[in-house]
């Protein structure tokens, strides 16, 4: 009953926002800020970029929010604007997409790949090991074709749904699990190949 409240509660201080009560709006800022940043966090790095490409997001939804037709979609909305505004920075930079590894990557349902093998007390070749595990994982993610780097970072780092990168980058439900499929296969196999070439210099 608690969380039926606290909806219906964000979702007047929406319609509110809708009204032009600018005291509503700064609450709405205040409620959603931490997705924002977190969101952008996963996919920039620098952080003086995060904060000038959120204080776009909140710009943008100021002056769109009388367009939400319902409420009750606000968060998804949202993160529409987020993905967009941070695509639209990417396209100004070259195409080039950051992302932050600081979850594990899963591969299949309930499988992942280690983002960052375990720091306390490594010896100086577990360190060497780690530093190249990540090397050899952030080139693999680099080296997929722009659409499948977003779509697997909105998945498995961001955590987002299918449906929700689908919103998000306007494509499909089928388009979204098809390039998430692809760009699974293209990182298995490369990093594949590079776990094996670490066992045979065990040998």
């Amino acid at each position: 009953m608690i969380n039926s409240a606290l909806k219906e509660q964000q979702e007047q201080l929406i319609r509110q926002c809708q009204e032009g009560d600018r005291q509503a709006f700064m609450e709405l800022v205040k409620a959603y800020q931490g997705m924002v940043f977190a969101v952008l966090y996963r996919l920039l790095q620098d952080k003086e970029e995060i904060e000038d490409v959120a204080q776009e997001v909140w710009v943008k939804v100021y002056q769109s929010i009388r367009k939400l037709k319902s409420p009750a979609a606000f968060r998804s909305w949202l993160h529409r604007i987020v993905v967009n505004a941070f695509r639209d920075r990417m396209r100004q930079k070259g195409n080039q997409i950051a992302f932050s590894l600081d979850d594990d990557l899963r591969l299949e349902d309930g499988d992942s790949i280690q983002m960052e093998m375990e720091a306390p007390g490594l010896l100086p070749e577990e360190e060497l090991l780690r530093t190249e595990w990540q090397e050899h994982l952030e080139d693999a993610i680099r080296e997929l074709p722009p659409s499948h780097r977003a779509v697997i970072i909105m998945r498995e780092i961001q955590g987002m749904s299918y449906e929700e990168i689908a919103y998000a980058m306007d494509i499909s439900l089928g388009t979204v699990k098809s390039r998430i499929a692809r760009a699974r296969e293209k990182l298995i196999s490369k990093l594949s190949v590079y776990l094996k070439e670490k066992e045979e210099r065990k040998v």
